[in-house]
Order: structure tokens, then sequence, then C-alpha cells
């Protein structure tokens, strides 16, 4: 947790709170401090979570029984039991939302890795190794650092502009990190190895506060991550999968 005396306007900041002039203070702050950076990014995620769980989930019957009995407790009971019920009502549905939110299926675990590499990413002051908006500048980087080959899409007359790219470990495969802008939104494609078992069409995932895709071909394995929509991200999607195929 960062020790920046920025910290406590974090919170207002994303929520809307604070005076303009403040606001904007904050956003010139968050141009040089990777820490405060990361903060907001943290908290933004986090409302977004918190928003898709509340349309995604609905808690059983049951619970809304037990929370109904624990508010309205014997009349003999007083006005602190009442209280005390509600409380402890509200907390029990608070943890049962942020449990559902924070533990993703073990299927899932490469897909919440990404999700973080994709974060730390976007509150890095250096988010790529090699910075170019090139393909043909990227892609050759590559070569030598990893043991297999992929191919960058052609971007003229998209809506998608290159930033660069680096080289990533998860679960001890290296693989290949390519960061994309699209308006406001940042899109990070990883693709690693695997054992050529198909093709895999693309699947989006909804288990999470991210647009996710993932799909497979060739012996190679793509993951697209972003807080952008799904139909932006649909198109870069496609872009690659026409430029790698067979």
């Amino acid at each position: 947790m960062t020790n920046c005396e920025w910290r406590e306007k974090i919170g207002p900041y994303v929520d809307g709170e604070l005076e303009p002039s403040a606001e904007q203070a904050v956003a010139g702050h968050l141009q040089g401090c990777s820490d405060c950076t990361s903060a907001v990014l943290e908290q933004q995620a986090l409302k977004k979570a918190v928003r898709v769980a509340g349309k995604r989930f609905t808690a059983p019957p049951e619970l809304y029984a037990s929370v109904q009995r624990q508010m309205q407790p014997k009349k003999s009971t007083g006005l602190w039991l009442k209280a005390s019920a509600l409380a402890t009502s509200a907390a029990l549905l608070v943890v049962i939302a942020f449990t559902w939110i924070s533990r993703p299926s073990a299927s899932n675990a490469t897909v919440a890795q990404l999700i973080d590499q994709h974060v730390t990413t976007l509150a890095s002051s250096n988010p790529v190794d090699i910075v170019n908006s090139s393909h043909h500048v990227v892609k050759p980087w590559f070569q030598g650092k990893l043991p297999f080959t992929f191919n960058m899409p052609e971007l003229a007359g998209t809506n998608f502009q290159l930033i660069g790219g680096k080289e990533v470990f998860v679960n001890q495969r290296p693989g290949a990190q390519l960061l994309y802008l699209t308006g406001q939104h940042k899109v990070s494609i990883f693709i690693f190895q695997v054992p050529d078992a198909g093709t895999r069409a693309p699947r989006w995932n909804h288990d999470f506060s991210f647009t996710v895709n993932s799909w497979s071909a060739d012996g190679r394995e793509y993951y697209l991550v972003t807080d952008g929509n799904q139909t932006e991200a649909g198109k870069l999607v496609t872009m690659f999968q026409d430029a790698n195929r067979s």
C-alpha cells in the first residue's frame, strides 16, 4: 500500500466527489505517481466488480428468509438487538457478494493471473519493454526470446493503436504480451505455446470484472484482457485470428 500523501484523495477522486480544481490536481499527480495510479485502478476494478456482481448474482430464498427473521426479532428484544441483527445481516450479504467476486474457479486461475498482469501493466510507468507502434518492429523483438512465432494484424483503418510489447511468464510458461489502445481503453493480447490440440473458437469469460476472451490455434493459445466493451474487443480477436490462419 502506498504511503503517498495524496492517497486519501484517491477514494473521493474515483467516486467523483472532488471539486473540479481538486480533481484536476489529483489527475495531474497521477501522471507521475505509479502507486496512486495503481490504487485508482484497483478501486475502479472493485467498483466494476461490485456492479457486475449486483446484476449477476441473486441470494437464495433461504438467505432472504433468514435475514427477514433477524430483522424482525421478538418485541421483547429491544431496539439495540434489532439494529445488531440488521448490521449482522448486512455484513453477511456483503461477505457473500465478495465471496462470489473474489473466488474464481480453478479452471480460471490462468485468466486471473493474466488480469493481474494486465492491471500491473496499466499501473506501470514503463508498461512495455519494446515501445513502438509498428508490428514490423515489435514482432522481430520477440525472436530468440520465445520458442514460437506469431503474426500481428495490420491496424491501418482501424480504431486500434499498438503501444508495444514485452515478454511475460505465467505458470512457468514464457509468452508475449502485446499492448493496444482503442479509445480510452487499453487491451492486452497474451500469446503462449501449447501442445497442438486442435483449434478452440473464441470464448468470452464472464466470471471476472474485465472483458476476457481466449482461443487457440496451431499450437498457440491467445488471451485478450481489457476493461473496454466486448464489441470493440471482438474486433481485435477477429483480426488476430485472420492474421494467424494457417
